[in-house]
Formats: structure tokens, C-alpha cells, sequence
């Protein structure tokens, strides 16, 4: 198994004397984002984040699905090697908490809950132009941020007018350049900034659009989807057969403000709280 990155593991919430829950890291690759969700759960619950290799701006990212799986498998199994282990995951961190709890199941470790919260299966259709995933990526930027700060950020529609006024020709770099002069984004992050967030964006959508979920893992798992998401593409229950499913109040982004953020939060301490390991 790929060699452990302690450094990946960030404290959430690192006192109490339950089991923790481990939080992986959405296409970002931060897992900050699960900050408000770990609030509403019980204060005894420690619990920890999985950053992707490369968030740090030093580190290469992951090639593919399977490395990050591999990683993070290895590692939790570092920080705690007897289990067991309470994964949580949001969009591409859904995947790779199903993928980690098959790597740690297959390893003899008891993995009592796998939450899936709007996470989409892959679809056969061709990778986004970069273009195109520049503007994916500032979206789900400024979704992410507004989800952390529980209010609105950045102009989304100034964004796209922006971005619509560029010609073809313009890359990465100077599209995100345009954004920053525009004010579309706050103004505390320049496009230096985000273009080193946009290429582990794009390293993460590629690896996801090439992965194809394949296997069973016969664990305790919740779906959490949200009501405005595409249902059509969350077809859990194939890959995860005693899973459960639950719809919250709102879309891909703003299901961490309230009141979405507080239906999750239910739905995850019930799990929780139902769940072998306490």
C-alpha cells in the first residue's frame, strides 16, 4: 500500500473520547469545508480531514482515484491501526470514502459507517475543454467559500461575464487573471492563487472522469443528497447495498448553510449514533 502522508491529516475537532470521524477532501482537496458539519455533531466525537497530496502547493497531486484512495487508506491506517473507521465524504470525497473503506475493509479493518453526502457516479461523456473547467472550478470555488462563511460569496453572474467576454484563445492563467481584475472573487485571493487551486482542481476532475466505480462494499453506508442535485447520477445502492438515503434542503453547494447544513448534521448524528463503533 502507498506510503502514509501524516501531514494530510488535519484536526477538525481533536478532543473526545468517541470514535473519530474521518472527513475526506471534495475536488478542492480541502476537507475545511466539513467545518460547520463537525460543529453540529457531538462534542465528544473527535474528528479529522484528509487533504489532498498537492493542496500544499509543494506536492505533486494524485494521478487518479486509486492513488488518493491508497493514501488516504494508508494514511488512516498510520494514525489509528487497529480501526475502526467512520468515513464521510462530499462529491468526489464521496467516492473516495467508498474507495478508502473497500481499501480498509480488504485490510481487515472494521469500518462501521461509509456517509456519502451528493456524490455523483461517473458518467460516459467526454472531459470538459479547460475552458470550460476553469469556470467549473470557479464556481465550485465560490460555492465552497459560501458554504464555510454560511452566506453568499462572490458575483457568479459577473463571473460568467467575464469569462463569456474572453476569447477562445485565452488560457487558464489570463482567464483567472480577468476574474481577479473584475472583483468577481474576493479580492484576498489573486489569480496567482487560484490558478495553483485550479490545477489540483483539474487534476481531481480528470482522475474522477477516468475512474470507474466497480465494486461492492457490503458495509453500513447513508446517502445524503441533495434536493436540487441530479438523483439520476447518485445510483448508490449497487455499490453499497445496506445503504440508507436521505434528501436535504438545497443544492450541490449550498446544502452546507442552513437550514441544509443542520439536516445533514441530523441526519449524520443519528448514523452516528446507531453505528457499532461509538
Amino acid at each position: 500500500m502507498t506510503a502514509p502522508t501524516a501531514d494530510s491529516l488535519v484536526p477538525l475537532r481533536d478532543t473526545g473520547d468517541l470514535t473519530p470521524l474521518y472527513c475526506i477532501h471534495p475536488v478542492s482537496g480541502s476537507p475545511y469545508c466539513y467545518s460547520g458539519l463537525v460543529n453540529a455533531l457531538d462534542p465528544r466525537r473527535p474528528a479529522f480531514g484528509l487533504e489532498a497530496p498537492g493542496f500544499d502547493g509543494e506536492s505533486e497531486p494524485a494521478g487518479s482515484i486509486a492513488e488518493l484512495a491508497e493514501r488516504h487508506a494508508a494514511t488512516l491506517l498510520d494514525a489509528r491501526p487497529e480501526g475502526p473507521f467512520l468515513l464521510l465524504g462530499w462529491s468526489l470525497g464521496g467516492v473516495l470514502a467508498y474507495e478508502t473503506a473497500r481499501l480498509l475493509t480488504a485490510a481487515g479493518r472494521e469500518v462501521p459507517l461509509v456517509v456519502v453526502i451528493d456524490a455523483a457516479l461517473r458518467q460516459q461523456i467526454a472531459l470538459p475543454p479547460e475552458n470550460e473547467m476553469v469556470r467549473y472550478f470557479l464556481h465550485d470555488f465560490l460555492g465552497v467559500m459560501s458554504g464555510m462563511l454560511g452566506s453568499a460569496t462572490g458575483e457568479a453572474p459577473a463571473l460568467d461575464a467575464v469569462l463569456d467576454g474572453l476569447g477562445p484563445a485565452a488560457g487558464p492563467a489570463e482567464r483567472l487573471a480577468a476574474v481577479e481584475a473584475s472583483g468577481a472573487v474576493p479580492e484576498e485571493f489573486d489569480a496567482e492563487f487560484l490558478l495553483e487551486r485550479f490545477a489540483l482542481f483539474r487534476a481531481h476532475v480528470t482522475a474522477m472522469y477516468a475512474h470507474t466505480v466497480a465494486s461492492v462494499h457490503d458495509g453500513p453506508a447513508v446517502l445524503i443528497r441533495a434536493a436540487e442535485s441530479n438523483h439520476a447520477l447518485m445510483e448508490w445502492k449497487p455499490f453499497l447495498p445496506r445503504l440508507s438515503s436521505h434528501v436535504v434542503t438545497g443544492d450541490h453547494h449550498s446544502i452546507w448553510r442552513e437550514p441544509g447544513l443542520g439536516e445533514i448534521g441530523a441526519v449524520v448524528s443519528a448514523a452516528l449514533e446507531a453505528g457499532a463503533a461509538r
